[in-house]
């Protein structure tokens, strides 16, 4: 049965184990248990496969059968359930837009719209698609490569660490700007424009109070 479990996570879109686990009611080290062979799962964890899952229970169980129901139906509900491979995810968008140049534009609370992904395209930008969000960049200082009114998503729980080199916006009193981050030897942060008719500004430990951090760029595009 292990392995059928395995094979079954990599059917539904491959979820992180600790995201399974949390949708069918158990720990992540129990789920992790029962994909080894160490433990098998009670009838009502597999109960709650079939429902999240919609597995067939006797494929599961015996390994006979179809791993989902013959006539396609339980793929069908899978997918519309958020667990099959077509994993769709509406992502809030809002209408603020991040300043690629001298703007000054507010977050505003509440979303205007949404933008849906694949939570596996979002997993393997390296983003946590349940804290990801949309918006749209405005201006010319991140030219060539994020043109002006590219859309974003950001990924906001990746806000503790800022990552050498990568992009992020960042809401400096009510201005939202998306910059790259590239850290100095002397503990500098300098936030920098990939257009060099921007000039670069740098924050040391004692001005980090007055940035925030939304999240990380994680992914960019615009309509041609």
């Amino acid at each position: 049965m292990a392995q059928r479990l395995r094979d079954l996570r990599k059917a539904i879109g491959d979820p992180e184990r600790e995201e399974l686990a949390r949708s069918i009611g158990v720990s992540k080290n129990t789920l992790a248990s029962y994909e080894r062979g160490e433990s098998e799962p009670t009838a009502t964890a597999i109960n709650a496969y079939r429902v999240h899952c919609k597995v067939n229970v006797g494929w599961l169980v015996t390994g006979e059968g179809e791993m989902f129901a013959s006539n396609g139906e339980g793929a069908l509900a899978a997918n519309k359930s958020g667990a099959g491979k077509s994993d769709w995810l509406p992502l809030p968008f809002f209408a603020a837009e991040a300043a690629a140049g001298f703007g000054r534009i507010a977050l505003e609370e509440l979303p205007a719209g949404s933008v849906a992904f694949e939570r596996a395209f979002l997993r393997g930008l390296g983003a946590s698609p349940d804290n990801c969000f949309v918006m749209k960049s405005r201006g010319d200082s991140m030219q060539p490569t994020i043109p002006d009114d590219s859309i974003l998503v950001i990924d906001q729980s990746q806000t503790e660490k800022i990552e050498h080199g990568c992009l992020y916006v960042f809401r400096v009193a009510d201005v939202l700007l998306v910059k790259r981050a590239r850290w100095h030897m002397n503990g500098k942060l300098e936030l920098s424009s990939d257009n060099s008719a921007y000039q670069p500004e740098f924050l040391d430990q004692t001005h980090a109070d007055t940035l925030s951090v939304l999240g990380r760029v994680v992914y960019f595009c615009r309509a041609p």
